[in-house]
């Protein structure tokens, strides 16, 4: 059976980075703008906090060398940021919104990082 690839510390590390960007960038759009807007707190962020915590909850794996779950639940967190914006009313201030989506795919990005071929 072939070995997964094992991701250096340094990739899971800047990983991390860009998610905790992404979680943070989210906690500010949940209290600056979401706070505010009464037609944003109609859509249901039930979701995105789901799958935030669940790639919150996957990082000591990550760094531990199973980076598989923190992946899949990046993908998810991304997807699910995704859908929430799609759902949201016109006029809707989304620069903290566009923050979390970039870092979040950035997380994704980092983590499927193929090893070279021999």
């Amino acid at each position: 059976m072939v070995q997964p690839h094992r991701l250096s510390d340094d990739t899971i590390e800047e990983a991390i980075l860009a998610f905790d960007a992404g979680n943070h960038a989210w906690g500010r759009y949940r209290l600056f703008v979401l706070a505010t807007t009464p037609e944003a707190m109609a859509v249901s962020t039930d979701a995105v906090r789901d799958a935030l915590q669940e790639a919150a909850l996957s990082v000591p794996d990550a760094r531990s060398g199973d980076s598989g779950p923190f992946l899949a639940a990046a993908r998810a967190a991304f997807a699910a940021l995704l859908e929430y914006r799609r759902a949201l009313p016109e006029g809707i201030q989304l620069s903290e919104l566009s923050q979390a989506t970039f870092a979040l795919e950035e997380t994704v990005a980092v983590l499927e990082v193929r090893p070279p071929e021999a």
